[in-house]
């Protein structure tokens, strides 16, 4: 039996997801249900311990200009799709200034969270969209927006892919902050701004820039465009670099690649006293800087 469509009102007892009267069809969704936050300013700020659910979708407009969660606490839930920051027309909605969605909801064998936009962040000191995520599968595709994967210290979050892209500007429309907590395996930069601030297993590079910090490891890093800058002590195992700009010059401590196969136009600095590389192998015009 397909799931209800759920519209959230909240016009009564305003702010509570567990209120029936909040909801079209006057039902709290449950199981299999699709979820719709659009055209509204109300707030949901209560209720939000819904980690037994486990929605069919779960869709939060541009339109929507509320707030999910409190200062404090994220709206707890599972869904098989998230869609936030949707829109359609000339005009582009103001959004929410803040989106907090756990995920980690153990019905929920995988998941795709797809960003689209964002609005302007309540707390500048934090991203729009905060997001919690607990499943090793999940994929979360970033177009546009502030976006952050568990961005507080002791927040903890497992993710499969994270793709960060771009709507009509490659360099500027998402900014991605991946938390130290994060547990993740693959990272494909296609444009935007990210920050890695954790180890994994593939990051691939082909627009935009990257900086990477802390203490996490990358096993294979591929570059083909776009600027990386190299902060973390973490060891990388392997480089292949075509095309872009590595930077490793920004910090002073001592770190080690094992082995760095460049061709093309890709071009490393590096200060040879503080970067180790094991093995180095290059085809075509030499591009390596050393100071």
């Amino acid at each position: 039996m397909a799931g209800a469509t759920c519209i959230w009102i909240g016009t009564t007892t305003a702010g509570d997801w567990s209120v029936a009267a909040n909801w079209s069809g006057a039902a709290v969704p449950v199981d299999g249900d699709f979820v719709y936050l659009e055209n509204s300013s109300q707030d949901v700020t209560a209720g939000l311990a819904q980690e037994g659910i486990a929605l069919a979708s779960l869709t939060i407009a541009q339109s929507y200009t509320g707030s999910i969660g409190t200062a404090t606490a994220y709206l707890k839930i599972g869904s098989v799709l998230t869609n936030i920051g949707q829109y359609f027309g000339i005009s582009r909605p103001n959004g929410s200034p803040m989106i907090k969605l756990d995920l980690n909801d153990t019905d929920t064998t995988a998941g795709t969270v797809n960003i689209y936009d964002s609005g302007r962040s309540s707390d500048p000191n934090v991203p729009t969209i905060r997001l919690l995520i607990n499943e090793a599968t999940t994929v979360v595709n970033s177009y546009k927006g502030d976006i952050g994967i568990a961005p507080i210290t002791g927040e903890t979050s497992t993710v499969g892919t994270i793709n960060v892209s771009y709507r009509t500007n490659a360099s500027a429309d998402a900014d991605v902050f991946i938390g130290s907590g994060v547990t993740l395996t693959t990272l494909k930069a296609i444009g935007g701004d990210t920050v890695l601030n954790c180890a994994a297993t593939t990051v691939t590079s082909t627009a935009g820039t990257l900086s990477t910090n802390g203490t996490g490891a990358i096993t294979t890093l591929i570059v083909s465009g776009g600027t990386i800058t190299l902060n973390s002590t973490g060891a990388i195992t392997t480089v292949t670099g075509s095309g872009g700009t590595i930077d490793t010059t920004k910090s002073s401590s001592a770190r080690t690649i094992t082995t760095f196969n460049r061709s093309g136009t890709c071009k490393l600095k590096r200060d040879p006293s503080v970067l180790t590389i094991t093995n180095y192998t290059s085809v075509g015009p030499e591009q390596i800087g050393q100071i």
